[in-house]
């Protein structure tokens, strides 16, 4: 009698429920939803591709997959952008990794690439194990490629493309499998803006790798719902 009582109850509210949200739908209680489209003209996406050539330029692997934007990256466009004064309370103070860090008087132009395979993390401000190999060591891109956000209504994106080939003359073989982008050709002291890690490629003495970092400022929607 306990069960069949608590499955009447039940029924009933569920019934309720039912009856509120059919009100609801037909606008009996002054319900209403508003779809529009809300543009977010920061928003930051990245993508980096690694080409390996041999000496006779022969492609032997290729790589390509969306690059993380740490949290030090994001936090150093704010202070760019909005130019914390260092007072102690701004996004260059403090302590953590988080935190931006590097000099911030020159450009994130500057490719490096590394051996280590550890995940990347939001967190990460160096990469995992950063290689100094002749001829694979960090180095200012070679080439830029700009594109400017025309589309209407902001859904188009801002775009720069940069791309350096590195070729390993360390005399043997170097397996490569991350890549970040920095602003500083000194490992000491300098900032990163985003890394990205990737199935080692082994590069052998003579072979070039062309490393190519996308980024996307903007290009996206939400849907913004209004009640009343």
């Amino acid at each position: 009698m306990k069960n069949n009582t608590s499955i009447a109850i039940l029924g009933i509210a569920l019934a309720i429920v039912g009856g509120m949200f059919a009100a609801n739908v037909s606008g009996l209680i002054g319900f209403q939803s508003t779809d529009s489209k809300m543009q977010t003209g920061a928003y930051m996406t990245g993508h980096v591709e690694t080409i390996l050539r041999d000496v006779d330029g022969n492609i032997k692997e290729y790589r390509q997959s969306d690059n993380l934007i740490t949290n030090n990256g994001e936090n150093c466009v704010l202070k760019l952008l909005f130019q914390d004064d260092g007072s102690g309370a701004g996004l260059g103070s403090g302590t953590g990794s988080g935190r931006c860090t590097g000099s911030l008087n020159s450009p994130w132009h500057v490719i490096a690439l590394g051996t280590s395979s550890t995940a990347v993390n939001g967190t990460d401000y160096v990469l995992g194990t950063e290689t100094s190999a002749s001829g694979l060591g960090r180095a200012v891109a070679t080439t830029k490629t700009w594109t400017n956000s025309t589309a209407q209504a902001s859904t188009g994106s801002a775009q720069i493309v940069m791309s350096k080939t590195f070729t390993n003359t360390s005399g043997g073989t170097v397996s490569i499998a991350e890549s970040g982008l920095f602003n500083s050709t000194t490992i000491a002291g300098s900032g990163m803006f985003a890394r990205q890690t990737f199935s080692s490629i082994a590069v052998n003495n003579n072979d070039s790798l062309t490393v190519q970092w996308t980024i996307n400022v903007g290009g996206t929607s939400y849907t913004l719902q209004q009640f009343s």
